[in-house]
This record gives structure tokens, C-alpha cells and sequence, in this order.
């Protein structure tokens, strides 16, 4: 898939540490075909002066997701977390109360106490369309799956 020249992007870097975590970025240039020059919005080069900038390929490439409301979530719904700077792809373990839930993050297992508004519910990038995981058990009012404009 082609990216435009500062779309906003989400990066998913294929690394111990990053597996399972989608930081937001823009796409600086193309890199041949399979590449792409980014920016990250929330990572920093070791100087921690700048933005960190740097080459990735494009399967560590996908648009940002559409922005679906939700903000009731199940026990063991797939969701992504806003945890450390980026969305950790995770599961609901427990509802606190109206605002916050417990989350256990796909990667590694550690669990976080985190707002209804840093979640959002998972969705899979595959073939140019963004759709709900299989067994998406989330109170919405969608199930469609939402494709890329």
C-alpha cells in the first residue's frame, strides 16, 4: 500500500520490546518500494531534542485506524491501550468503575489501570480494510468493517 508524503500513520515496529504496539507518526518519504522514511510523534532520538526519525518497512506501515465510539468494553474484549506513549494491542481483565478499566497487555502479560478514553477497540489492518478481529465481542452499535478513504 502507498502512503502519501506526511500522511499520519501508525508505525509497528517488528522488534523485541515493540511487538504489539503501534506508535503515531507521519511518513516523511518512500524508501524504494517496500520502504518508508517516518517520524514518530512520541519517540525520541537519544539526543531527546527531536523526534525520532527513521527508516521502517511498509508492512510496519497502516493508516491510522477510524475512530469508533465506544466507551463500555467486556471482560476479555480485544482493545488497544494507550500505555507508555503508544497502543498496546491488550485485553479488558476488569472493570473498575464507569471511567477506568484493568488491562493485560497481548505482549507480555503486564497489566495496567487505564481511563475508558485511552482504549479503543481493536481493529485488524488486511488487504487495504480495517476489520474487527474474529470473536469482537464489543458494545457497539458497528460490526461493519470500515475501509480506508
Amino acid at each position: 500500500m502507498a502512503f502519501r508524503i506526511l500522511e499520519n500513520v501508525e508505525i509497528c515496529k517488528k522488534q523485541e520490546g515493540f511487538l504489539g504496539s503501534y506508535y503515531s507518526g507521519k511518513v516523511l518519504a518512500a524508501v524504494g518500494i517496500n520502504r518508508y522514511i517516518v517520524r514518530y510523534e512520541t519517540r525520541w532520538a537519544e539526543c531527546k531534542t527531536r523526534q525520532l526519525s527513521e527508516v521502517v518497512d511498509a508492512d510496519e506501515v497502516r493508516p491510522l485506524p477510524p475512530a469508533i465510539s465506544c466507551t463500555n468494553f467486556s471482560m476479555s474484549d480485544k482493545i488497544d491501550a494507550y500505555v507508555n506513549n503508544a497502543w498496546w494491542v491488550a485485553k479488558v481483565v476488569q472493570r473498575l468503575d464507569d471511567v477506568r478499566y484493568f488491562v493485560r497487555l497481548d505482549t507480555n502479560g503486564t497489566e495496567f489501570q487505564v481511563p475508558s478514553n485511552k482504549l479503543r477497540i481493536h481493529l485488524d489492518w488486511q488487504d487495504g480494510r480495517w476489520v474487527l478481529p474474529p470473536n469482537t465481542h464489543t458494545n457497539t452499535n458497528t460490526n461493519t468493517i470500515v475501509n480506508r478513504p
